[in-house]
């Protein structure tokens, strides 16, 4: 049967308005009436405010910087692109580079330039006839049923058994957001056996990481990496691995392969650039941060913390080149756009120790008035801007200063592999064995919920926090079991637990693995999908 495109809503995004107008003229010989186009990310994201699209042909270089993988990732997060709607990327490009980006940020399906109106309707074909057979199960991911999604995917795979392919990713993630996770093991098992794929070796995986099941997790990541070489998920999963092992050397290792293969993801860079730099490795770290500016300035996950830390490595170096570049960030750094309440003190402090470094006088009272700004300011910052910061303020002859910037980071980021060896070096009384404790408890509890023993560790995440309750990483660990009770709890423990850890932590940096994460907890007032 073919399929009708005349009541079919489209967008059109090139940067090329030659491009755009040869596509809404193949698109008008397939009958299609309802078309927009846009040149940029931010009309992209205006549009899809206003309308709700049927599919959306996005290229992938849209110049200056910015990637449909980029606009992609905020429509995402904006929960701007409902289940129903087709995400073609399109591109002229066939790197690797461009590809492992495309298909890790998950686009319904890719097309290379140039192609004809019947590679076209080919493809389009298909995408929708899925759609249209996952359309129940679409609805209820929609709604947020994920009970009801279940039952959609059992449905369809009664009706006609040649579908149930389709299906198997959405009862896996319903599963995992459910909590039934010996189910969800189970199926993602005979799936990983019968039709590996990238999807549920990186579930399995990633379950089997949390659930400490080391002894299988090793063998599951060998033969992965064997089947699928390029895929750099994988790698970030042994990367994990190492840090639970808190084997930093294999961990800055397993993140430059999945760089390798795949490095246009901005939050791969950042971890290799924050796991370097705590193993002593600054011009990896430097070279990583670079290419966050270069690739990633318009994403999401960029942040202009990252300059204040790639210019605070280079000033550190202070070799003739490194401290030319470092003015150069600097001047960017300062720009209005990228000033925040947080950065101008931090930003400052790096101002006065490059006076000190050129061996100009510093002004004592201008010193004096940054270090007790920046007092206020450290929860916003990252483990490694607060060394970097104590650092600085140690060499101004700021000592007092100095210690409340290790200590606040001793208090929050201990769990961050690395971390503890560097404050060690700085804090003469900071004990590694007294804070490896929580941290490996809080471990013991994640895999003890991942087991069906959620009791067990609310328990231990309890013992765990009164030893550490300032550990970041901790504190979202609980707050995940405490969110999962509060759904069937009565009396309202389990909101008041979750609350608890979230006042704990109170401000994350936008460079934190789970200052998303925190940020959708804490805002009640999150955007709903379609």
């Amino acid at each position: 049967m073919m399929i009708n495109f005349s009541k079919m809503r489209f967008l059109v995004v090139d940067d090329f308005s030659e491009f755009r107008s040869s596509i809404r003229g193949i698109l008008g010989l397939l009958a299609v009436q309802k078309i927009d186009t846009a040149a940029n990310g931010e009309d992209v994201l205006e549009l899809c405010r206003r309308n709700r699209y049927d599919v959306i042909l996005h290229d992938y270089n849209l110049g200056d910087g910015v990637s449909g993988q980029q606009v992609l990732e905020r429509l995402h997060a904006e929960k701007l692109l409902s289940p129903h709607c087709i995400f073609i990327m399109v591109t002229a490009e066939n790197t690797q580079a461009m590809v492992l980006a495309a298909i890790e940020c998950e686009p319904d399906d890719y097309l290379s330039k140039p192609f004809s109106k019947v590679a076209l309707q080919t493809r389009l074909e298909r995408l929708v006839r899925r759609k249209q057979v996952l359309a129940p199960v679409l609805s209820a991911l929609e709604r947020g049923d994920c009970q009801q999604v279940l039952q959609a995917c059992q449905t369809i795979e009664e009706q006609d058994s040649r579908h149930a392919v389709l299906c198997q990713r959405y009862k896996a993630e319903a599963l995992r957001q459910l909590g039934r996770h010996g189910e969800l093991e189970q199926l993602l098992e005979q799936q990983a056996r019968s039709r590996p794929a990238s999807w549920n070796l990186q579930m399995l995986a990633g379950l089997w990481l949390e659930q400490n099941r080391q002894e299988r997790l090793g063998p599951l990541l060998d033969a992965g990496m064997r089947q699928f070489p390029l895929m750099p998920e994988l790698h970030d999963i042994r990367a994990t691995q190492a840090a639970h092992a808190n084997d930093l050397a294999v961990m800055v290792q397993s993140l430059q392969q999945a760089v390798a293969l795949s490095p246009n993801t901005v939050r791969r860079q950042i971890a290799l650039a924050r796991y370097a730099w705590l193993a002593g490795q600054p011009d990896v770290a430097a070279h990583a941060l670079r290419q966050c500016w270069e690739i990633g300035r318009h994403s999401i996950a960029f942040d202009a913390e990252l300059l204040w830390q790639l210019a605070s490595i280079l000033l550190a170096g202070n070799k003739g080149r490194a401290a030319d570049e470092a003015q150069n960030w600097l001047k960017i750094l300062e720009q209005s756009d990228m000033q925040t309440p947080v950065l101008q003190p931090a930003t400052a402090l790096l101002r006065l120790a490059q006076q000190h470094i050129r061996g100009r006088a510093v002004d004592a009272g201008q010193l004096h008035d940054v270090a007790d700004e920046l007092r206020t300011r450290l929860p916003g910052y990252a483990a490694m801007t607060l060394l970097q910061l104590g650092d600085w303020l140690q060499q101004l002859d700021q000592r007092p200063a100095a210690l409340e910037c290790w200590q606040h980071c001793a208090q929050r980021h201990s769990a961050v592999t690395g971390v503890p060896e560097q404050l060690a070096a700085r804090l003469p009384d900071y004990d590694i064995r007294a804070m490896q404790q929580p941290v490996r408890q809080g471990r013991e509890a994640v895999a003890l919920q991942l087991t069906g023993q959620p009791e067990q560790a609310a328990g231990l995440f309890a013992h765990a926090l009164q030893q550490a309750p300032a550990l970041i990483g901790l504190n979202m660990a609980a707050a995940r079991l405490y969110a999962a009770q509060a759904a069937t709890d009565h009396d309202g423990q389990a909101r008041t637990l979750l609350q608890a850890c979230l006042q704990r932590i109170g401000q994350l940096s936008p460079l934190e693995p789970e200052a998303r994460e925190f940020s959708r907890m804490t805002n009640p007032l999150e955007v709903r999908p379609w």
